[in-house]
This record gives C-alpha cells, structure tokens and sequence, in this order.
C-alpha cells in the first residue's frame, strides 16, 4: 500500500501527458498512473479509522486515571500481602469492558455508514480512450481530462480547457462569495464550484497535492463551533480532570494524618475518586451519536457530521428551498407565449439555438430541451452568458442576428413597463414558473455586459409538482414548534403558490429581495416574512445570519449550489442525494432518497440522542457530585471515607452502568425543553443531596449506637442505591412496562449482591438490629429527593419561562 507521504515522490519522475480533450487518457497511461500511486484517493471525514477507534476509547483521562488507581491499590495489596484488600481493583475490569463495548459499538456503525458514504460520493465525467465515462473521484488520475458544468466541485487542481462562458464560487476556499471567470489555461481549484457555464478539464494534482485534500473537508474548511452538549461535557471533563487529583490526595492526606491507617486512607481516596469519575459519560455519549447516525442510514438518512445530530435537535428555524424541497424538482414545460409580432415558430426557433449554445444542464434548461431539441440549429453563436442563480438568466449573441436572453423578467427588463409582461404576475401568482425570451440587435461583449435594447419575443411558462409528502412533513415541522421559512431564487409569487399548496403557515406572507441589497440588514424582515424570492445566494446566507443573530438555531435544506453559502453558514444542513455535488459537499445530512419525509425521522432521532444523552448525564453526575462533596466533608472529619472502591462496585454497575447503556438506546422523540446543565442538574443534584444527607445520618448513628465499620458502610451502599432506584424511576419518564420491569429487576440484584457477596457488607446484622431505624431512614430520603427535585424543576421552570419572556421581547423589538 502506497503511503500519502511518499505519494508525491513516486509520481514526481512520472512523464507529463496533455492530451487532446476529444481523446483523454488511454487505458495503459491510466494503469500506469494508478500503479504509481497518482491516484486522487480521498481522506473520509466522518468515520475515524479502526486505529482511531481503539485508542480513543482506550486513551482517555478516565481510563489513565482508572488504572492509576487499580496500580496504587494493587501496590498497597502486595505491600500488605492482602487479597481482601486487592478485590477492590475489581473496578479496573468493568473500565475494560466498557472500553470494549464502545469500540465494538463504533466498529459496527462505521462499517454501515462507510458503505452508506460511498453511494452519496459524486462521480466525475471524465475522456478516456476517446469516450465520455463517469467514475469516482477516487479514479481519477493525473493528467485526466474532465468534464466540469454548472453544479460541479472541483475535486481536484486542474487547469482550464475550452472554457464556455466558465464561472466558479471559491468562497469554501477564500471566504469571498464573487463569481470568478475562468479563461483558457486558468487553473481550477479543487473544493471550488461550478456557478455557471462548462470547460474540459486536466488533472494537476491528485489526492494529498491538491489545494484542498478532498471535496467534504474543503466544503467544511471553516470549522462549526461545538454544540452546547458537547461543549458542556467537554467542559465538565475538563473540570474533572484537574479536580479529581487534588481532592482524591487531600482526602488521603488528611485520612491518613489523622489515622496513620496507609490501608484504609488508599481504599477511601480510591472509592471517591473513581466515584467522581463519570467514566460512561463520554463513552455513551460517543455510542449515542454513533449509534444515532446508523439508525438514520438505515432510514436512507446520510449523517456527515455527528455534532449536528444535535444541533437538529435544536433547531427551532427550519429554512427551506422550493425547487427540489417542496417540489419534486421536475419542471414540465407548459406554454410558450409570443409577445407583439413574434410568431409562434420564430420564438421556438431563437429558445432552441440559445439551448443548443449555451449547454446549461439546470432543471429548466432541460425540460425545456425536452420540447425544443428536434428543431434545426443553424445560427452561429459567437458569445455566450450560461444561466447562473446570481444573474438569473442566460444569453448568447448570434452572428447577424444579434443577441437572445432567457430569464427572470425582473432581471432583463427591472424597469418593467412592458405589456406582454403584465401576465408574468398573473401566471406566477397561479404557481407557475415564468420566464422571458427576448432579443436585442446588439451583442454581448467580452467582458459579459449585455446590451441594453432588448425586446420581449415569448413568454416562457413551466410548472413544477409539489411533492405529495411536503404537506404532511411541513405540519408534522409546525406541531414541533418549528418556524418554518422559504427562501427561494424564484418569482415570489411563484413561491408563495407552491408554499401554499404544500400547506405553509404564513404563505401568504411574500418579499421579493431584489428590492434589496445583499450587504442590507435582514434581521427585520427575517421575522416578518415567511416567503422570500428573487434572493441571490448572498442574501441568502446574509437570511440565515440574520436568524442565528436574532436567537435562532437554523437549519437550511437545499439541492443547488446557490443553496451552498447559506447551508455552509447554518447551523446544521440537509442537501439531497440528487443535488448538485457542492450542495452535498457542504452539507450535514445527505437525504439518500429524496424523499423530505425522512426529515422527521432525522428530526426524531436527533430528539432522541440528545434527550437520552441527557438522562445519561443524570445519572452519572449523581455520583460525581455527592462523591466531590463527600471527599471535601470527610477530609476534614475524623472519620474513615464511607465506601470502599469494592463496595462501589453494585452502585456503579447496576444503578448507574447497565441502566445508562438501557437509556441511552431507547427511544424517546420528545422536544427537548430547557438547556443541557439545567435540565442535567434537575435530577442530579437533588439525588446527590440526599445521598450526601443519607451518608451523615448513618455516621451520625454509628456514632450514637457505636455500630461497627462494616454494618456502616453497608447501609450507606444500600441507601445510595435505594436513591438511585427513585432517580431511575424519575428520568425513565416516561415509565413504560418495559422500564418498570428492568428498574424492578435492577433493584432486585442490587440486593442480590449484598446476600451473595456477605464478606463485603453486612444485611443480615442491619435487618436483625436496626430495621426499625433505617426503615424510616429510607422513607425520609424519598421524601427529600421528592422535595429537592420538586424545587430544582420549579426553578429550572421559572429560568425557561424567564429566557422565553426574553426572546419574545427582543423578537417584539427586531420586528417594531
């Protein structure tokens, strides 16, 4: 296997070849070229490699921390000759097992979903051996020759050939959103797309010597910042890491000095620092997302960046476009309609010589080639003006005879004033597409201005089908709570039409953005409006900013490369399989169907990651926080930490451990209400609280009673389990059948262990001597966590309440 290091090198005293674009490459140079490693092979960029996989789930803070611990508990066991005292690094064996269980997990999702990647993976025209093929952009070689058209990115550095009209958007690259003309011999760059116009192509780089390595990374060049949920566990394993030593080592300086007991100051210092560990969190939040991107490949659903599993999850602005998204993207052309004296075959003839020139390959331009290709070319072209989304028409000058524009009317004629134009509103207003062919005595110029006389020959009227799950899809969107948005290039009263046969809220509600600028202020009308048309990809992306600076979490869907810049700049995207590859490249999701209705199940599985990532959290915080609080309470108190690391054991395996890996997989759709920490913090602290006073109240009682070490010790596991069990009933709401017999089932091994396992606790002597004490000791604990519970989601209630009231004023004040 050739290494991407020595790639360059082995290909560098390779013979340069350019051939003739009509001929390309024969088979022998191609095999050449591949046995020589000159091959575009692409890194993947959502999937780690196996090698990844292992060592992340085994290098990880926890895991050092983990076998740190078992070390010093071992070298204490040896030093003391002890093996009661080296069961209690049994704990290290539960740390490999779920290392193992992760990696096993994101195996079996990274072998799905890469065979799901290959099938959403462009493929490139390319001339071999004298004919037109496609193959993958792994296939690609050297001095290749391709065929780029509007919709194309580059996946690899070429340089120009035969260019007609070649215009390419570097923005993924340079950040800057200007169309830029390519000539004969201009180099092309690989991450950049084609906006409008088509060229042959040969290959100058392939694979790690391009200017962008593949085309996802260079659609994704710009980093997105973290979502809240893993910024929040990033920050808590940070915070953890740094406080676990130093707590953990007061805690056994201060046992120790006060003891002088090395055995028991290792065990106590042990059992609170792999208390404070929440050593599942990171692992299930990882399998969760993981787990979430196979449910969805199995529903056709491609997950590009995990992260935004959750940012979906949020968002609570949906922006769609109409072509592709609420119509199925199939234009049928229905009338063609002279104007003035043109007759009916002098309009069909000029449309088809302009279609015949100007090789465009957008949904409009082929339907209409569908009707109009039979006719008989015979005018020579001698400038051409391809369609691109920012001009929103095509030209091309004919010699003598002038030139022949088709587009938005808006855009030939922006002054108006035409009669034959007055039924343009009209039929738009039915939903039709309508565009104008017109002619001009004058000719384009090399620089691509038009001319300014020109006079209009036909109006142009096509439709397009709304796609029969679009009603359905949309309502399901507005129950959820979500804004829904069009934000098309059409006619606006194109768009309104199809948005109100696809049952849009607020279809009525219409702007056509030519009236503005793309540098204006959008956070306005962003509010107001449901429909915006006639919006250059500029304002499209300056639409989404406007909503992430009015509050909002926005999601953007689109097919066409004028989508891109708004898709690269939301929160998250969505682009379908049959979309031009730009639109795919800058996307989070890729809808391998393209059918919108897997949007829900994209929608639900992201509710249902982020809703059990929360519940997880719950649980695992719970011992954190109550093992920190403890470790602080007992460093200073004269007495022994209340747990061993062996005793810990039942609580981290069954209360915490196999109930987490159970919820973390269910399925709860629920919206997610609140923000992360608070809703986390609901459940966890209350649980720790309780277990803290729990703890207390049993010393306090051995110290009334004198009652022996080990009789403690037990009840303090016993309780903290009893308040595990209440916080599994409260964060496995809703309690199905299925919950409530795993929950009963857990509890009844969680007592198991103390009947099997009697050299570590003592039931027998607490249900002989203290039933009657420890009875009531339970009821009241309940009865704390209820209360404590019942107030954390009151406050928690109020803050929500608060944040809303916030937002609606802040929208009350964008809009007046």
């Amino acid at each position: 296997m050739i290494k991407k290091k020595e790639v360059k090198k082995i290909y560098a005293d390779l013979p340069r070849l350019k051939p003739d674009i009509s001929s390309g490459l024969t088979s022998e140079e191609v095999r050449l070229r591949r046995a020589a490693g000159a091959c575009n092979i692409q890194p993947d960029n959502l999937t780690k490699s196996v090698g990844a996989i292992v060592w992340s789930n085994i290098l990880t803070p926890f895991n050092l921390i983990n076998f740190l611990i078992a070390a010093a508990i071992l070298t204490v066991a040896v030093n003391l000759r002890s093996w009661e005292v080296a069961k209690n690094a049994l704990f290290f064996g539960i740390a490999v097992c779920s290392a193992a269980m992760g990696i096993f997990q994101e195996l079996r999702s990274k072998k799905a979903l890469d065979k799901l990647a290959i099938l959403s993976k462009a493929k490139i025209k390319v001339i071999r051996d004298g004919k037109q093929m496609e193959i993958h952009q792994e296939e690609l070689v050297l001095d290749d020759i391709v065929l780029l058209s509007t919709g194309n990115q580059v996946c690899a550095d070429s340089v120009a050939l035969s260019p007609e009209g070649l215009e390419v958007d570097e923005s993924l690259l340079t950040g800057e959103a200007d169309r830029v003309p390519k000539k004969e011999g201009d180099k092309v760059l690989s991450g950049s797309f084609i906006t409008a116009g088509r060229a042959y192509a040969r290959v100058l780089s392939v694979g790690a010597d391009n200017y962008a390595t593949s085309l996802t990374v260079a659609a994704k060049k710009e980093k997105k910042p973290q979502t809240p949920l893993m910024r929040t566990l990033n920050t808590i394993i940070r915070a953890l890491t740094l406080a676990i030593f130093p707590l953990g080592a007061l805690l056994f300086y201060m046992q120790f000095t006060q003891s002088r007991d090395l055995d028991a100051s290792v065990l106590g210092s042990a059992a609170a620092m792999l208390g404070m560990i929440p050593e599942g969190l990171v692992l299930l939040t990882g399998v969760t997302l993981t787990v979430g991107a196979l449910k969805l490949s199995q529903n056709k659903a491609l997950v590009q960046s995990l992260p935004s599993i959750e940012t979906l999850a949020r968002t609570d602005v949906l922006c769609l476009d109409k072509t592709g998204t609420i119509t199925d993207g199939a234009l049928s052309f229905e009338e063609l309609i002279p104007c003035g004296a043109f007759s009916q075959d002098e309009c069909a003839q000029a449309l088809a010589e302009l279609l015949a020139a100007v090789h465009d390959t957008n949904a409009t331009a082929s339907a209409l080639r569908r009707v109009f290709s039979s006719r008989d070319i015979s005018w020579k072209a001698t400038e051409k003006l391809p369609f691109s989304s920012a001009r929103k028409l095509s030209a091309v000058s004919f010699d003598g005879r002038g030139s022949v524009v088709l587009g938005a009317p808006k855009y030939i004629f922006p002054e108006g004033g035409q009669d034959c134009l007055k039924a343009a509103g009209e039929r738009a207003a039915m939903g039709q597409r309508v565009l104008c062919l017109a002619k001009s005595g004058g000719a384009i110029s090399k620089d691509g201005e038009l001319p300014g006389d020109w006079l209009p020959m036909a109006l142009v009227l096509l439709s397009d089908t709304v796609r029969r799950e679009a009603a359905g899809t949309f309502k399901f969107f507005k129950d959820e709570g979500l804004t829904l948005k069009v934000i098309s290039g059409d006619d606006p009263l194109t768009v309104s039409a199809a948005a109100k046969k696809a049952e849009i809220e607020g279809s009525q509600n219409y702007i056509d953005m030519s009236e503005y600028g793309e540098t204006d202020d959008f956070s306005k009308i962003v509010e107001e409006f449901t429909v915006f048309g006639r919006v250059s990809p500029v304002q499209k992306r300056g639409l989404i900013l406007a909503l992430k600076q009015n509050g909002h979490t926005a999601c953007m869907t689109g097919d066409g490369v004028n989508d891109v810049l708004a898709m690269k700049e939301a929160d998250c995207s969505v682009a379908m399989i049959n979309g031009s590859d730009a639109a795919r490249g800058a996307s989070d999701f890729v809808l391998m169907s393209s059918d919108f209705s897997s949007m829900i199940k994209v929608l639900r599985e992201g509710r249902r990651v982020i809703n059990n990532i929360e519940t997880v959290a719950s649980m695992y915080l719970v011992k954190t926080i109550y093992s920190a609080l403890l470790s602080l309470i007992y460093a200073f108190l004269p007495f022994q930490y209340p747990f061993s690391p062996i005793q810990m054991t039942p609580i981290n395996i069954l209360i915490v451990g196999v109930p987490s890996f159970l919820f973390a997989l269910r399925g709860n759709y629920e919206k997610p209400r609140g923000k992360f920490i608070p809703n986390v913090l609901e459940n966890a602290i209350p649980a720790a609280l309780t277990v803290v006073f729990n703890i207390l109240a049993v010393q306090c009682v051995s110290l009334a009673f004198a009652l022996p070490e080990i009789q403690t010790s037990t009840m303090n596991v016993l309780l903290t389990g009893a308040v595990g069990v209440v916080l599994l009933t409260r964060v496995g709401r809703p309690v199905t059948k299925l919950i409530k017999y795993t929950i009963i089932a857990l509890a009844a091994a969680f007592v198991l262990v103390f009947i099997l396992f009697r050299q570590f606790f003592s039931l027998d002597m607490i249900i002989s001597r203290n039933v009657f004490f420890y009875g009531p000791l339970i009821y009241v604990s309940i009865r704390i966590f209820a209360f404590l519970e019942k107030t954390a989601r009151a406050l928690e209630d109020r803050l929500l309440e608060r944040n809303n009231q916030k937002k609606k004023s802040k929208k009350y004040k964008i809009v007046h």
